[in-house]
């Protein structure tokens, strides 16, 4: 082992005259960007300037860039013969071209660093790295996948010893520092990681860029990671799509779609397995676990897609596009595109994931189909829609109406907040010239609304103390009043059945077996709310004016209002609130119960 260490160390340090040789406009721009870094952060720039954080974002890209220059010209130079003279310094001017010229580009596009300035920023970037992997294998003959080994393997290398080598100076800074009393600033050792993250980690990455003309041979392909993908990593992908598919037959059976977190939670397994595809090909002629993964992920995946489709469709029916919803659906039909054609074509070249990857993330960006253009034009539409439903467009423009309800208003009111975050008002095309959030009541008819979702009126609660109760009319008596040590509770008395089932927070009472009574505590409290909330969803302070009936929302419940009162066909109850603690909420959602206990009184009737 310790052999195998000093080899591979003296290969590093014999790459390091021809990978500087080779790549010297890019290690330049490692070296901009990490001098950006250190002046960012140093005692001159208490605070990070907006100008020098513009400048390491461009940078970023210029590095890829000037990657991607001197492949480009290895593959154009080494398309024929042996290599001229003169084209590896051809090769990084061009880099440096292409590099300053994106970074300058860059620079400017990111002024004010607006949302969409840096979506756009970060879409170039991705198309330049996925561009980085598709022009060296191009052409036919070198194997993608193994390239792709070969500098995941390169790039996990470089880390740890970029990263060891972080910890064994900052070890030997901080003892001289003890040792000496030189009270060095702590700026030292993050500078010193921006140096060994910026400069040491990408020339060690550059290092193990395969040379132009040199294949990969499947026989590199560490044992390690074969290993670690084959047993540990697809058995993993496998039992998840398991777990997926059992949810989507969960769907089927139940008829309720998912919304939400479902459409990422496929989204991103689906496109994390595809990039895992890249390792497991050249692992399947030799290997039936991997030659299986890589046969039948692409039909299997499929369904969950469509399961993913749906839930956005949801979604997107009801708040229309913006750009996370127009980046899941369109990597989503990226995804698809790519199962379909790794599932029917016969060629099947692997080259067609980054190349195809890399158009629509450049396209998402850049045009009247990018995202912003999309969600600008969803958003408005659904403005116009909500207007026009109430009638509050004349001649094209709006006119103000009280009568919207609450949801609406909302609705209203996320758009136009929307476009105030993320955009700019002048883009919402009905508005009037000029208009600002201070105009808002004005054009719509009703008050601008908060951003913050509605926060409980208060924390209530409940704990009878050294109370009492006629029970004179009743004959039996359930207790209920420890209910949060069990999800499910049953008593039985006499025929008579009660059941709580402290999730759904729900009471049914059976006689002899046959329904009697079903109830919600959820519903008994909210039938209370009036009498601490006021219609406005304000909370009622003592010393205000109260309605007859009303309570002072000072955070208890009163025991006069814990007593309800229900009958059935055959018996006649009194819930007795023991203990509770819950949460009402200003607008129309149910309370919220966090936990609560009870007594039931029971009379029979017959």
């Amino acid at each position: 082992m310790k052999h195998k260490l000093q080899t591979f160390a003296g290969r590093m340090v014999a790459a390091a005259g021809p990978t500087l040789k080779r790549f010297w406009a890019s290690v330049g721009f490692t070296v901009a960007l990490t001098v950006t870094l250190i002046v960012n952060t140093s005692v001159l720039y208490p605070q990070p300037e907006e100008d020098l954080a513009r400048l390491s974002m461009a940078l970023v890209a210029g590095i890829l860039a000037s990657w991607c220059g001197v492949l480009l010209w290895e593959s154009w130079s080494f398309r024929d013969a042996a290599p001229r003279p003169d084209s590896t310094l051809v090769g990084n001017l061009l880099a440096l071209g292409l590099g300053f010229g994106i970074s300058w580009a860059g620079f400017a596009m990111l002024n004010g660093l607006t949302f969409v300035a840096v979506s756009r920023h970060v879409g170039i970037c991705i198309f330049l790295f996925l561009m980085f992997f598709v022009i060296p294998n191009w052409k036919k003959g070198r194997s993608l996948e193994m390239y792709v080994v070969r500098l995941f393997t390169q790039a996990v290398i470089a880390v740890l010893f970029a990263a060891v080598l972080f910890i064994g100076l900052t070890a030997i800074t901080a003892t001289v520092d003890y040792l000496f009393s030189l009270d060095l600033s702590h700026r030292i050792y993050l500078h010193t990681w921006f140096v060994m993250a910026g400069v040491v980690a990408p020339f060690l990455f550059m290092a193990g860029i395969p040379e132009p003309g040199s294949s990969v041979p499947e026989s590199d392909y560490p044992k390690t990671l074969s290993n670690l993908v084959m047993y540990v990593i697809t058995p993993v992908l496998a039992a998840y799509t398991f777990i997926l598919y059992l949810y989507f037959t969960k769907i089927l059976l139940t008829r309720k779609w998912p919304v939400g977190l479902v459409s990422h939670l496929v989204l991103w397994y689906a496109a994390f397995t595809t990039a895992i595809l890249l390792f497991t090909r050249p692992l399947a002629h030799s290997n039936r676990w991997s030659n299986a993964f890589s046969r039948y992920f692409p039909i299997g995946v499929i369904p969950l897609l469509g399961m993913m489709f749906a839930s956005l469709g949801i979604r997107i029916k009801h708040y229309g596009i913006t750009e996370n919803r127009y980046y899941v659906l369109v990597l989503g039909l990226w995804l698809l595109g790519i199962m379909l054609y790794l599932n029917l074509s016969k060629a099947k070249r692997s080259i067609v994931i980054p190349v195809t990857l890399a158009v629509v993330a450049l396209m998402s960006v850049i045009g009247p189909w990018s995202s912003f253009a999309v969600s600008k034009w969803s958003q408005n539409r659904r403005l116009e829609g909500i207007c026009a439903r109430y009638g509050m467009l004349i001649d094209g423009a709006i006119q103000p109406s009280p009568q919207l309800s609450q949801e609406d208003r909302q609705e209203i009111t996320a758009i136009i907040r929307y476009f105030d975050n993320y955009h700019d008002l002048s883009d919402v095309t009905l508005l009037p010239a000029g208009f600002t959030l201070a105009d808002f009541e004005e054009v719509f008819g009703f008050p601008y609304m908060s951003a913050d979702i509605p926060s409980p009126v208060h924390w209530f609660f409940y704990e009878a103390q050294n109370w009492s109760v006629n029970i004179s009319e009743f004959d039996y008596l359930f207790d209920f009043t420890r209910t949060y040590y069990e999800d499910a509770l049953l008593l039985l008395e006499d025929g008579i059945t009660v059941a709580y089932d402290d999730e759904d927070k729900r009471i049914s009472v059976t006689l002899n077996g046959i329904p009697e009574w079903e109830g919600s505590i959820t519903d008994l409290m909210a039938s209370i709310q009036d009498k601490y909330v006021v219609s406005d969803g304000q909370r009622l302070e003592p010393n205000e004016n109260l309605k007859p009936g009303d309570r002072a929302a000072d955070g208890t419940f009163k025991p006069e209002d814990m007593v309800f009162e229900v009958q059935s066909p055959n018996l006649r109850m009194k819930l007795v609130i023991d203990n509770i603690r819950c949460e009402f909420y200003p607008d129309s959602r149910e309370p919220e119960i966090y936990y609560v206990g009870f007594l039931l009184l029971v009379k029979r009737l017959v």
